[in-house]
């Protein structure tokens, strides 16, 4: 994964571009964003076809995208947060806590790794796009370090991601441990290890690093964090896993790779309304809104719906 970044950023400033679609529904969702040299762009999808890309993410079950480098979450699966609906702050801005520490905390989603809530019992959030699908002109956000259940991240320092201050040492990133936990095994050893022992898993969890500096040692230590929540379950299906973003500007609504808003259960519409409502304010754009019922056994299956009747156009 190394340079990968950057190497998509020199694409997108050569000019490649969007794929546009049309669809059934009349909604349609803007993605033009004004370039650095004033050009506009865009790629358009209707919200029926915003929720069938999701779900074709969400059943796609590969191991990477194509290379050691190039670990899953970058082409496949659902990345996304959940947030409290508020007049008074903006979902897509990070919370103080996360520009002090550098991370957001995320949630990864697929077929072969649910989760029957969001953190904090949210019912509406948002979906970015991954970032090999991003499109032109929004902002490449890194993703750090992947926890296969909630790792206590708030408290961490270096992106959510390093050791937990009531676990220092034991809680530090899984390749700084000693000895190195580099496969499922060894972390769900861990995992077991800290129960038994009595500690806050949460905290003295360890996280796996898949930062784009570690190249091809990326891929792999994805799958071994999904393979470890596996492993644990229902653990990971009971409880959300984390995955840090690095933390972003406030108030750049409109450089955002966000591909959805989104609710689990009714309760949560209003909140997923009122996030499209002030995204188009701000920016122009109209985001759909997709109604996604999590599974609430490991036999379901998340669905993905665009209804016309939830957004407020």
């Amino acid at each position: 994964m190394k340079k990968l970044l950057i190497a998509l950023v020199m694409g997108f400033l050569a000019g490649c571009s969007s794929s546009s679609s049309t669809g059934p529904k009349n909604v349609n969702v803007d993605n033009s964003i004004s370039t650095t040299s004033g050009v506009s762009t865009a790629a358009v999808d209707t919200g029926d076809q915003v929720a069938s890309n999701l779900e074709k993410r969400y059943r796609d079950t590969r191991n990477d995208c194509g290379a050691a480098s190039k670990p899953a979450f970058l082409c496949s699966g659902l990345i996304l947060r959940g947030g409290m609906p508020s007049t008074e702050f903006d979902i897509w801005n990070p919370s103080p806590i996360s520009q002090k520490n550098g991370g957001v905390s995320f949630s990864f989603v697929r077929s072969d790794y649910k989760m029957k809530r969001l953190a904090y019992t949210y019912d509406s959030g948002f979906i970015f796009y991954p970032i090999l699908s991003t499109p032109q002109g929004k902002e490449l956000i890194e993703i750090l370090c992947f926890f296969p259940v909630d790792g206590s991240s708030n408290a961490r320092p270096n992106g959510g991601c390093d050791e937990h201050p009531n676990y220092p040492v034991i809680s530090k990133s899984c390749e700084l441990q000693s000895p190195v936990i580099d496969t499922a095994a060894k972390w769900v050893a861990k995992y077991r290890a800290d129960g038994a022992a009595g500690r806050s898993r949460a905290e003295a969890m360890c996280s796996f690093n898949v930062r784009d500096s570690v190249n091809n040692a990326a891929a792999g230590r994805f799958l071994e964090g999904m393979r470890g929540g596996r492993l644990i379950s229902p653990d990971a299906f009971n409880t959300p896993n984390d995955m840090k973003l690095k933390a972003w500007a406030q108030n750049i609504p409109e450089r955002l790779p966000i591909e959805a808003f989104f609710y689990t259960k009714s309760t949560g519409l209003a909140g997923a309304q009122l996030y499209q409502r002030r995204f188009r304010q701000l920016t122009g754009t109209t985001i759909p809104i997709i109604y996604i019922p999590l599974p609430q056994t490991l036999e379901q299956s998340a669905t993905f719906t665009y209804k016309p009747e939830d957004q407020t156009l």
